[in-house]
């Protein structure tokens, strides 16, 4: 079963530096958790985030469990060194000392769960192919091959519009009770002609000032909403 966990707030230690754990990195920056990762060396884009202050970077290396102890608390544990055997031996006592989730590349054994291969959209679309722990490297194959297809299908348009549709939730949220008549509004904002003719021309502003005005206007046609 593919879930996606809510992280907010949460935090994650990844452990190694390779190709694999920079996918699994770039992954997490959307979402708003707390990342550390641990390795005696990484690749670029790893030292990248690190430097822009979107990861904690420990650079050391790795013989034994013993690092473990500088986390007092943690919520997931990626473990993606190239020696399982150590992999396997962090997550065991992950498990012991957090109770936490924990994951490692081949080891479906332990991990509680199979990561699947994503493609990631401007952080703001998450798209994951999974063979449910059978095979990752088809997995990969697979999203080799779809993540043009996909890029070119999902426009500017339609991300503006997931994030428009956000901000508006939430707003609606404080004034419309019920799930329906919300549902209902948002509905109508994402078949709006003007709000996304402002969205096709980048004036999200705008657009939101516009939604803002439908979602006034929606209260006032339907009161029993509120």
């Amino acid at each position: 079963m593919i879930v996606d966990l809510n992280l907010i707030g949460k935090r994650v230690l990844v452990i190694g530096g390779g190709n694999e754990s920079s996918r699994k990195v770039e992954a997490l920056l959307s979402q708003q958790c707390e990342i550390f990762v641990v390795a005696e060396r990484v690749e670029k884009s790893i030292k990248n985030y690190s430097k822009e202050g979107k990861i904690s970077l420990d650079l050391k290396r790795i013989d034994d469990i013993n690092f473990l102890k500088n986390y007092q608390q943690l919520d997931l544990i990626l473990a993606t060194s190239d020696d399982p055997a150590l992999n396997r031996k962090i997550l065991i006592a992950g498990k012991e000392k957090y109770g936490c989730y924990v994951y490692a590349a081949d080891d479906p054994q332990v991990s509680d769960f199979s990561h699947p291969s994503v493609i990631n959209i401007k952080d703001t679309v998450q798209i994951g192919i999974s063979t449910g722990g059978r095979s990752p490297l088809m997995g990969k194959s697979l999203r080799k091959t779809l993540e043009p297809l996909i890029k070119i299908s999902i426009s500017d348009l339609i991300l503006m519009q997931i994030n428009l549709q956000d901000q508006l939730r939430i707003e609606a949220k404080k004034i419309i009770s019920s799930v329906a008549n919300r549902k209902k509004f948002l509905t109508e904002l994402l078949v709006d002609e003007k709000v996304n003719h402002y969205l096709e021309d980048k004036k999200f502003s705008i657009a939101r000032e516009l939604a803002i005005e439908r979602l006034n206007s929606f209260i006032k046609k339907n009161p029993n909403a509120c």
